[in-house]
C-alpha cells in the first residue's frame, strides 16, 4: 500500500469511515453480550468497553456532516435549513420508527403507551429515569441525541464561521472541547462517584446519555473536519515523511483505541463514559481521509466491509431485540465453543436482517421522504455526497 495523501477535493467521498461505522456497530454488540468466564481478561474488557462505539458515532456525525453540509450552512436560507432537515430526519427516522413499533408490538407486548409516545418523539434521551430511556428498544435512546445534535448544527456552523480556516484557532477549539470533557469527568469521578446509572444525578445520566453533553463529540467532530479541509488544501508534496504519518494516524489511533478498552484500571475513571475516546477517534478520522491509500484505509474500503458499513446503523437498531429473542443471554453459561459458535452465528443472522431492513426499508424510505418532502431551490447547489 502506498501512502499518500488524498487528493484536494471539495466533494470528499471517504469510503473507509462507512467501514469503521461497522466496528463501531460491532462494538456495541459486546458490550451488550454476556461475557463468557473463559475468555481472556483483556477480551473481556475489550467487551465491556464497546459502548465507546457511541461516542464514535456522535464524533463521525459531526465530522461527515460538516464535510457535507458546512459551507452550504454557512449561508443559510429557509429552504436551505429545510432540506438539510428533512435530509437528517430521512437518514434516520423511518428505520427508527419501524424497529421500535416491531420491538413494541413483538416483544413489548404494546405495554406502556406513554412510554412508547416517548419512544416516537425521540425524547427518552431527556428522561431522568433509566427505564424511560432505555425503555422498548434500548439503542434507540441515542436517535434522540442524534436529532438534537442535528438540530444545532446550524448554529454551530455560525459559530465556526469566523474561524473556519484558521488552524491555530480551530485546535484551541478543540483542546477547550477535550479537556473540558475530561473536566466533567473528573468532577463526576470526585463529587458523585459510585452512583449507578439508574440513579438521576449519576454521571451515566450527564456524561453519557444527555444530549447536552454530547455536543462536545460533534463540535470536536465538525472542528476535526474543518482542519481536514485545511490540510488538504496547503498539503505538500507527497514525501518520506508520509511513510511515517501514515501509519501514526491510522494504526496507532486505532491500536491507542483497544489499549484503552483492554485498560484494567479503565473502569475506575468516569472519562472512560466519553472523554476517554475522543482524541484517538478523530485523529483516526483524520489519518483515514487524508490517507486513503494506507493498509487500514484500503482495509476499511473493502466492498464488503462498506457493505456492512451501510447496514451499521441498522445493525445497531436490531441487534439487541434479537439476542433477546435467541436468547444470548445464558449463552455465557454454556462451553466457550458452544459460545464463541453462537456468537458469530448471531452476528451474521443479525446482520442478514439488518441488510433486509437497510434495502427493503431504510433506503426507500429515505428517497421517499427526500423526493416529498424537499424543496427544490431556486439556485443550483452541488448536492451532498458524503452521507454518514
Amino acid at each position: 500500500m502506498t501512502s499518500t495523501p488524498a487528493a484536494a477535493t471539495s466533494r470528499l467521498h471517504i469510503p473507509a469511515l462507512t467501514g469503521l461505522r461497522w466496528f463501531a456497530a460491532l462494538a456495541v454488540f459486546f458490550h451488550h453480550s454476556a461475557q463468557h468466564e473463559s475468555l481472556p481478561d483483556p477480551i473481556r474488557r475489550i467487551m465491556g468497553a464497546g459502548s465507546n462505539g457511541v461516542t464514535f458515532f456522535f464524533l463521525l456525525s459531526g465530522f461527515v456532516i460538516a464535510l457535507s453540509y458546512f459551507d452550504g450552512a454557512t449561508r443559510p436560507t429557509l429552504h436551505s435549513t429545510w432540506n438539510y432537515l428533512v435530509s437528517r430526519l430521512a437518514r434516520v427516522y423511518p428505520l427508527y420508527l419501524l424497529v421500535l413499533v416491531v420491538v413494541w408490538l413483538a416483544v413489548d407486548g404494546a405495554s406502556n403507551a406513554s412510554r412508547f409516545l416517548i419512544q416516537v418523539l425521540a425524547l427518552q434521551s431527556w428522561h431522568p429515569s433509566l427505564v424511560v430511556a432505555y425503555g422498548i428498544n434500548a439503542p434507540g435512546w441515542s436517535i434522540g441525541v442524534e436529532f438534537f445534535l442535528y438540530a444545532c448544527f446550524p448554529l454551530l456552523v455560525l459559530a465556526l464561521r469566523p474561524i473556519s480556516t484558521n488552524v491555530k484557532a480551530l485546535l484551541a477549539v478543540a483542546v477547550v472541547v477535550i479537556v473540558g470533557a475530561f473536566t466533567l469527568a473528573a468532577l463526576f469521578h470526585g463529587f458523585r462517584n459510585g452512583l449507578p446509572a439508574t440513579n438521576p444525578f449519576s454521571a451515566h445520566r450527564w456524561l453519557y446519555r444527555t444530549p447536552v453533553t454530547r455536543l462536545g463529540d460533534f463540535t470536536l467532530g465538525m472542528v476535526a473536519a474543518l482542519l481536514l479541509r485545511q490540510a488538504m488544501r496547503h498539503r505538500p508534496t507527497a514525501g518520506s515523511w508520509d511513510r511515517v504519518l501514515s501509519p501514526l494516524l491510522t494504526w496507532l489511533p486505532l491500536a491507542t483505541t483497544l489499549l484503552l478498552m483492554a485498560w484494567p484500571g479503565r473502569t475506575r475513571y468516569y472519562a472512560s463514559y466519553d472523554a476517554l475516546w475522543m482524541l484517538p477517534a478523530v485523529l483516526l478520522f483524520l489519518g483515514l481521509s487524508y490517507y486513503p491509500k494506507s493498509a487500514l484505509s484500503h482495509f476499511l474500503s473493502t466492498r464488503l466491509v462498506v457493505l456492512l458499513g451501510e447496514v451499521s446503523f441498522a445493525f445497531y437498531l436490531v441487534h439487541r431485540p434479537l439476542m433477546h429473542v435467541f436468547g444470548a443471554e445464558s449463552w455465557a453459561q454454556e462451553s466457550l465453543l458452544s459460545y464463541s459458535v453462537k456468537m458469530v452465528l448471531l452476528i451474521a443472522v443479525i446482520a442478514v436482517v439488518a441488510a433486509g431492513c437497510h434495502f427493503l426499508w431504510e433506503r426507500p424510505a429515505q428517497r421517499f421522504l427526500n423526493r416529498r418532502m424537499r424543496i427544490k431551490e431556486t439556485t443550483t447547489k452541488p448536492a451532498p455526497v458524503l452521507v454518514p
